[in-house]
């Protein structure tokens, strides 16, 4: 079972969403500093929530109840990057470059490329013409797993621009991205590439995460999340 994340965001007091690295550090005698990626990047939540209501109290409640401390896993997305930048309400009245189509927030297709300088960049077909993605929207990979039911999705990893990039006129875009996809041994190409509500899969991490008390007059203290990406092919 994988639970879907509580829909407040307005009950956060600060968010902390980024990839988390494991990296070896290698000096060298004329003082050059080398680095050895140990493993592959792992988003990582830090949630602050704020003091809330009776009701705001018991969804977070009801929530880290249902979670079971690290056993059941959970959908996790940036609150403050729903959708693009550029389209915070969402993508009414956008259609898919050359059709009359309306464009859902998913690629046709897509693919990644590791250029010379080992920045990675994925390409993106079917968008929209003049298509904006700023820095820090997220693309969100969706696929099924082995063995689940077609249409799914339960695997899920987000990769985030970090250059702003306009789709041309024939709804084609490349966008550098971090944390490249391991495209490899877990992201498949049958995988959909899509901007509204890029999400992994996260499991808490109960002996950082904490809520606070209910006081007598029944104002939740607030707490606080912190959770990493569960990623698996």
């Amino acid at each position: 079972m994988i639970l879907d994340f509580p829909n407040v965001p307005e009950g956060l007091a600060s968010i902390e969403f980024k990839p988390e690295r494991i990296d070896f550090a290698s000096p060298e005698a004329g003082g050059r500093q080398g680095g050895v990626q140990a493993g592959w990047p792992l988003w990582m939540a830090r949630l602050e929530i704020n003091r809330a209501d009776e009701e705001g109290g018991e969804q977070w409640e009801a929530f880290f109840d249902r979670l079971r401390g690290r056993i059941r896993r959970f959908y996790a997305f940036d609150p403050r990057r729903e959708y693009p930048k550029a389209y915070r309400a969402g993508f009414d009245g956008l259609v898919r470059a050359g059709t009359s189509a309306a464009f859902d927030g998913s690629a046709t297709s897509w693919s990644q490329v590791i250029d010379s300088d080992a920045n990675a960049r994925i390409l993106l077909e079917g968008l929209p013409a003049g298509f904006e993605i700023a820095r820090r929207d997220g693309i969100g990979l969706k696929w099924d797993a082995s063995g689940a039911a077609a249409g799914s999705f339960e695997r899920r990893t987000i990769a985030r621009a970090v250059l702003p990039t306009t789709a041309n006129g024939a709804g084609q875009a490349s966008v550098m991205v971090e944390p490249p996809l391991d495209t490899t041994r877990v992201v498949p190409a049958s995988a959909i590439a899509h901007f509204d509500r890029p999400s992994c899969v996260m499991q808490l991490l109960p002996e950082e995460s904490r809520l606070g008390p209910t006081g007598i007059g029944r104002i939740f203290s607030g707490g606080g999340i912190v959770a990493v990406q569960d990623l698996r092919a």
